[in-house]
């Protein structure tokens, strides 16, 4: 094997450590250094137009297994630090930038 070829375990994912999902608020320069790709899209996708639940779903089955976890467990996580909300008005899944807000005083 020459020094420039990876490990005979680099392709084998159990070799691979799993990714951690930083805590905190979401920053769009956090955002564009997430990992895996799949994590990426699916908040960048939240950005956007919004995710229905079909493809939310989809995606974030895409993003959990590399993270160690459930889709369901990613989309809890997501929901818990304030990154992935429901918006009644649009009746889409959306992502959130920054920190959640207080509540507005009486």
């Amino acid at each position: 094997m020459r020094s420039s070829e990876p490990p005979e375990t680099a392709g084998d994912s159990a070799a691979r450590p799993l990714l951690a999902l930083p805590e905190g608020p979401l920053s769009m320069a956090r955002l564009v250094a997430l990992e895996p790709a799949a994590l990426r899209q699916l908040l960048t996708l939240g950005l956007r137009a919004g995710l229905g639940e079909p493809e939310l779903d989809a995606c974030c089955a895409a993003a959990a297994p590399p993270l160690g976890q459930t889709p369901e467990q990613l989309r809890a996580r997501l929901q818990e630090r304030g990154w992935l909300r429901w918006d009644p008005e649009r009746q889409r899944w959306r992502t959130r930038l920054g920190a959640a807000r207080p509540p507005a005083p009486p």
